[in-house]
């Protein structure tokens, strides 16, 4: 009987998966992918898929997450998928602290760390968690891996990840920065090593993962060295709707304003501050608007307001880069990813164009869209030339294979993943 890996990403109101087919020596391919859009809206809620190329819309009512997993194993079956071809399940977990700096296989521990990790993450683990339970209820005898976001930087040193504040903070509190989106770090670092012909474990980059939202991550030898978003993802560049860095002094100074010019209670004005911050600031407070490309037209259209926005963009993302290039002792490749990484040629452009230092040449290739490819090269770097790439992020993929290699076949997490070969 074919056997199948299934990926999951538990939103608040979404999940997302990804069926992979194990394939001889172990390789993995996507069969069905896809998400379930509005869950516990059952009015909206919404079933959509791709399967052997063709695009399936499913309008349902799924009033949880259980539902929605008993939904898609009922559209698998009526694909010949029966839920026992299923051998294992991984799941994406954002936070993992400092506990988990790899793949783990789900147990009642697991679950129970996740959970008491919930305040440090509380949009995110707490509906991870949700999707982890209900899975295993509906299948206790595969089993189930939890990979987490911040793991792959849980090699950063101390000096990197520790912030200058009282002690009993961080011992306590477990104040510090721990970084996000490693899965997608993870990946297109592994497979800019395989484009470059450089064995990962000598790779040196800086891997640029810019979607709504963005960090920047610095990569020393295969290992995560420094990473731009910090105890939680809000600090770092900006993003479609989140601030990036700021003075933390502000906080108070607005919620003093809100207090004394709207008349709210200190705690109603904090969590006013605190959501305004995560959902109406970055691109959306500068422009109005977060979707880059809709951005990135009204500049070219001559929009000074859309123009300035992506400078301020730009700039941040640069000063990183600068940064991180600054105290590598060789670069071999700048990795630009995920959603306007991939597409948004003339938004890498303006990124480039304020390492003035660098004086990169931008190449044609810089007007495709989501493919592996070399966009431009400076040739003032040092002794070798120093490309900027663009490789299309996977993080399900990486689920896939940790829950292939730590939970089907009980190996542990593999070095080298088939999609670097």
């Amino acid at each position: 009987m074919e056997q199948y890996i299934l990926s999951l990403n538990s939103g608040s109101s979404s999940l997302k998966f990804n069926l992979f087919q194990r394939m001889e020596c172990n390789s993995l391919t996507s069969h069905v992918s896809g998400i379930v859009e509005e869950v516990g809206n059952a009015d909206r809620s919404l079933l959509k898929y791709d399967v052997n190329g063709i695009r399936h819309r499913v309008l349902i009512p799924v009033g949880s997450h259980q539902d929605a997993l008993i939904i898609l194993f009922k559209e698998l079956e009526k694909n010949n998928i029966p839920m026992d071809a299923i051998c294992g399940v991984g799941h994406r977990v954002v936070h993992g602290g400092s506990k988990y700096t790899a793949s783990v296989r789900i147990n009642e521990q697991v679950i129970q760390t996740i959970r008491e990790l919930i305040p440090l993450a509380p949009l995110h683990n707490a509906p991870n968690l949700t999707g982890i339970e209900e899975a295993v209820k509906l299948l206790p005898e595969v089993p189930h891996v939890a990979v987490f976001d911040t793991a792959f930087h849980g090699t950063m040193p101390e000096y990197a990840f520790r912030y200058a504040i009282p002690d009993n903070w961080y011992q306590e509190y477990g104040v510090r920065k721990y970084g996000f989106h490693g899965i997608s770090h993870l990946y297109v670092a592994k497979r800019a090593a395989r484009f470059l012909k450089i064995p990962f474990k000598h790779f040196n980059g800086i891997t640029v993962h810019l979607g709504n939202g963005c960090s920047i991550t610095k990569i020393l030898n295969g290992k995560s060295v420094d990473t731009s978003m910090g105890f939680t993802p809000l600090e770092g560049l900006i993003m479609g709707t989140r601030t990036g860095d700021i003075d933390p002094a502000l906080i108070s100074h607005v919620v003093n304003k809100l207090v004394e010019d709207k008349g709210l209670s200190p705690a109603e004005s904090y969590e006013t501050v605190m959501q305004a911050l995560n959902k109406e600031s970055g691109m959306k407070a500068l422009t109005g608007i977060s979707m880059m490309q809709d951005i990135r037209q009204r500049a070219l259209d001559g929009d000074p307001i859309a123009d300035a926005a992506l400078s301020i963009y730009a700039y941040r993302a640069a000063k990183y880069i600068g940064s991180y290039w600054a105290t590598l002792p060789e670069v071999h490749a700048i990795v630009f990813t995920a959603g306007v990484g991939e597409n948004e040629g003339y938004i890498r452009e303006r990124i480039l164009s304020f390492l003035k230092n660098l004086n990169f040449e931008i190449k044609d290739e810089n007007q495709l869209r989501k493919k592996e490819m070399e966009i431009a090269r400076s040739s003032k770097a040092g002794e070798k030339p120093l490309p900027v790439l663009v490789i299309p992020t996977d993080e399900e993929i990486v689920i896939g294979y940790d829950t292939l290699f730590i939970g089907y076949l009980d190996q542990g997490a593999t070095e080298v993943y088939p999609f670097e070969t």
